[in-house]
């Protein structure tokens, strides 16, 4: 997106927010060269929603493991790859106005928060392992998925930091009535104030123009 389209969606538009996908041709959301576009939306208090679609190193379409959709298992890591780059390139850093929301519950992001802390010195830069868990809070988290329960990721990030996803249209009707909403509906972790956040005021406090949408 050029410098100009953003201007006009937001200044012109009235957007709040950006959907890109996790990586472009294996080049991850924190790399330097999405600086640029990262200064405009951070200028803005902006929402920058990712989602994983290509993976790096194959063909588009082509499972990763035969017989395994993508969106089984490796969309969940691309999902994770970009939000740890983010953090080992102190992007979230350099552009605190940002609001980033990952999508399937983080992918894998929250069940390896203690990884990263016994691990992040192996990276290039070494994660500072006293920040993991401010890291993680930095971010929202959406519900597609379907979320499973969600124990790890409220203890983890808030139940404040998530926020209702379906996946539409990439999910049908039937998953997001038939499992995506009654995940929530039965997860015993969510008191009901926790779940009227995830349905509906987390995200109004993270885009308070949609209330007067």
């Amino acid at each position: 997106m050029t410098t100009w389209a953003l201007q006009n969606a937001f200044d012109e538009l009235g957007a709040v927010g950006v959907s890109v996908k996790a990586n472009y041709n294996g080049t991850y959301l924190g790399d330097p060269s999405y600086d640029r576009f990262l200064a405009e939306l951070d200028e803005r208090g902006a929402v920058l929603f990712t989602h994983p679609l290509d993976l790096p190193g194959g063909p588009p379409g082509v499972p990763t493991v035969p017989g395994v959709p993508n969106f089984m298992c490796d969309f969940l890591l691309d999902t994770t790859r970009a939000a740890v780059n983010l953090i080992r390139t102190r992007t979230l850093d350099r552009y605190p106005h940002l609001s980033v929301v990952l999508p399937h519950a983080g992918g894998f992001l929250p069940q390896i928060a203690t990884r990263m802390e016994a691990f992040g010195a192996f990276c290039t830069p070494p994660l500072d392992a006293a920040r993991v868990q401010d890291y993680l809070r930095r971010f929202h988290y959406d519900t597609a998925g379907p979320l499973a329960p969600s124990g790890t990721l409220v203890a983890t990030a808030g139940a404040d930091r998530i926020l209702f996803g379906t996946d539409w249209p990439a999910a049908s009707a039937d998953i997001i009535t038939n499992f995506t909403v009654p995940a929530i509906e039965t997860d015993p972790v969510l008191t009901h104030r926790q779940r009227r956040g995830i349905n509906r005021d987390n995200a109004l406090r993270l885009m308070p123009t949609l209330r007067r949408a």
